[in-house]
């Protein structure tokens, strides 16, 4: 890629080294998605994250909380914290109810009125700001998409398509969550396949040699 000498080119290069690579998604001009930076095809779903200057994994988008990239190997974990800390959120709300409930009838003296006081309303706002976006990536999983395929399609050979790794509800929570109940929540890596490889809608699987099932396994 370092030696071409023109875009079209270098557009050859990368389309003769793909041919044998399992990708889809395809840039908005068709052709095949590059990394300038890492200097590599991106798998489907991947994208340059220019915090963590490399390329992510099914990157939904860098979080600066957890001071790192939510993607393929931690997208699973990433709910179940935005789960549990709204929880946590709503369990300090309803025990510091009723000692705010006095302060506000002036039936607690002394200083730690105002520790009440601040605990209650920085637990309901962070439950409020919890809850906006666990909703919210609850309905990213049913779809199965990431923030970044919400704002913007994945684009297929056949055209752009915000549905296009959509296989039902249920597959899609499975393909986060794994196929196996009793680890559904807890903080265990159950994702299913290997973040390369994505099975996609009927639609756009002409050339794809069956990666659904390789994807499953």
């Amino acid at each position: 890629m370092l030696h071409a000498t023109s875009e079209q080119t270098q557009r050859m290069i990368v389309e003769t080294f793909a041919q044998s690579l399992p990708i889809t998604n395809r840039t908005i001009i068709g052709a095949v998605r590059y990394c300038d930076k890492c200097q590599h095809v991106k798998p489907d779903r991947a994208h340059h994250c220019s915090v963590c200057r490399i390329c992510v994994l099914k990157m939904d988008h860098h979080c600066p909380w957890v001071n790192n990239c939510v993607s393929f190997t931690n997208y699973k974990f990433f709910i179940l914290f935005l789960g549990y800390a709204f929880l946590y959120c709503i369990y300090i709300v309803a025990t510091s109810l009723y000692y705010f409930i006095l302060f506000w009838k002036g039936n607690i003296e002394g200083a730690g009125k105002f520790h009440i006081l601040f605990l209650f309303f920085v637990a309901a706002m962070f439950a409020t700001s919890l809850i906006s976006l666990f909703v919210y990536h609850c309905y990213l999983v049913t779809h199965n998409r990431t923030t970044l395929e919400a704002f913007r399609a994945p684009i297929f050979q056949s055209g752009p398509d915000k549905d296009g790794f959509s296989l039902g509800k249920y597959n899609n929570f499975q393909e986060v969550f794994g196929d196996r109940r009793a680890l559904w929540f807890l903080p265990v890596f159950t994702s299913l396949g290997d973040g390369l490889v994505y099975p996609v809608r009927t639609d756009h699987q002409v050339g794809y040699n069956s990666l659904i099932q390789v994807a499953q396994r």
